[in-house]
């Protein structure tokens, strides 16, 4: 039994690396047929940055997981952004902030990345289905604002 699983219709709150590590791994393997994810400048580092959730990703992807990631890339995370686009669909949005994952019927979400490749502090779970349905509606809108990553990868390189 993972830390989610009594979470069922429920909303609840994690704090500490080990236990926001822990649900966020569980939630990966959780995810069934689609998992996206919208992130600020600074998530692309925690999600290849820190190898558990790497592998997380990794495995979700290999299962055959769709996997869709929203962030503002940047000059100085352009390295996490590159890799990361291995393994995702990456799009860019300018002036991004906040950070959500939401797969078909549970939704996480840190407000703060504190520090570049750590774990995040505290999260926020739900299985709430109005929170999903919420949620999955709300990525939906900012990825079609969204441009692809190449495009926006090449513009900073190209200058």
């Amino acid at each position: 039994m993972g830390i989610l699983s009594e979470a069922e219709e429920k909303t609840i709150v994690l704090r500490g690396e080990e236990h926001t590590t822990s649900a966020l791994l569980e939630f990966a393997t959780n995810t069934k047929t689609r998992m996206d994810v919208c992130g600020d400048r600074s998530a692309p580092s925690v999600s290849v940055g820190v190898p558990k959730l790497k592998k997380g990703m990794t495995d979700m992807v290999t299962r055959g997981v769709k996997y869709r990631y929203i962030t503002e890339i940047t000059k100085d995370n352009l390295l996490y952004c590159k890799e990361l686009a291995q393994y995702v669909e990456l799009r860019h949005l300018e002036g991004l902030r906040g950070n959500f994952a939401v797969n078909e019927s549970e939704y996480l979400a840190t407000a703060v990345v504190e520090e570049e490749a750590k774990p995040v502090p505290e999260i926020i779970y739900s299985a709430v289905r109005s929170v999903v349905e919420q949620h999955q509606y709300l990525f939906l809108a900012l990825w079609d604002k969204a441009v692809p990553a190449e495009h926006r990868i090449r513009e900073i390189e190209q200058g």
